[in-house]
């Protein structure tokens, strides 16, 4: 039953962007991206709050015309081609360790300009020494247990003039890290703090020009997700369902975001 393997995909990190895929793709008929939404407006659609994260960490970025960039955890493609659709002559690599969301990149976000790759953060191993302007890495690394690794292939891929943004869940001071413990472990989370962040810079010679915190704009995101699904054309029993899912994913994402995280973007340089 599909009640059932919703729930199942809330709590499995590898059942989960199975989950949100397969989500979007019955509510919104394609894949979307799969990070959080940010508030600008009243009245935008989940779409466009979506797009507003991405539109956000790229503008501590400058003008990407002519330069590689390379996402770090690129999920389905689809900030890829959001980032393609954008700049025309950017060129992009994608990489990620999920297999079933590199079968989506490859299928519906390529491009001549755009290519993806199996492969670990902490490793990288497909990308070359001092061959990145840009490099981002966007609500990925909580799932890396070396972040240390990552920022040091951070420093040896990025140009000696390339510029870095990593937007990351972190531990609030007070956050002892047993909130929700049985859905951190499933879910494979590796949250960590901004004093470990600013560590991980320090010891691998990078500079943060800018450190943000955006956790109001992404809870405020989430402000209208009732109407998100629409009703016509469905069954009241798959209306229901999906709004249930929604509402249960929605309600744990606001619980860790008021009371035990923040959510950060770094945007830094060599050092």
């Amino acid at each position: 039953m599909k009640v059932f393997k919703y729930m199942r995909g809330a709590i499995s990190f590898k059942k989960y962007y199975r989950l949100l895929n397969d989500l979007y793709v019955t509510v919104f008929g394609r894949e979307l991206m799969l990070h959080f939404p940010f508030y600008m407006n009243e009245d935008e659609s989940f779409i466009q709050r979506q797009n507003n994260l991405i539109d956000h960490c790229l503008s501590g970025l400058g003008d990407l015309s002519g330069q590689t960039l390379l996402e770090v955890g690129c999920g389905n493609g689809a900030n890829c081609k959001y980032i393609s659709e954008i700049n025309d002559s950017v060129k992009i690599i994608g990489i990620d360790l999920n297999e079933d969301n590199l079968v989506i990149a490859n299928q519906h976000m390529g491009s001549e300009r755009t290519v993806f790759y199996h492969d670990d953060a902490q490793k990288l191993e497909y990308i070359e020494d001092s061959s990145v302007d840009v490099l981002i890495c966007i609500e990925s690394a909580l799932h890396y247990p070396d972040k240390n690794a990552f920022f040091s292939q951070i420093k040896r891929v990025l140009k000696p003039e390339g510029k870095f943004l990593v937007a990351d869940i972190l531990r609030r001071k007070e956050d002892s890290g047993r909130s929700l413990w049985w859905w951190k472990r499933t879910m494979l989370l590796h949250h960590t703090n901004e004093n470990d962040y600013l560590g991980y810079a320090g010891e691998n010679k990078l500079h943060y020009l800018a450190i943000r915190d955006i956790t109001p704009e992404i809870v405020k995101g989430y402000d209208g997700h009732k109407s998100w699904i629409p009703r016509e054309n469905r069954s009241w029993g798959s209306f229901v369902l999906l709004q249930f899912t929604l509402a249960l994913l929605v309600r744990l994402y606001l619980k860790e975001l008021r009371k035990h995280k923040k959510y950060m973007v770094f945007n830094g340089v060599h050092a």
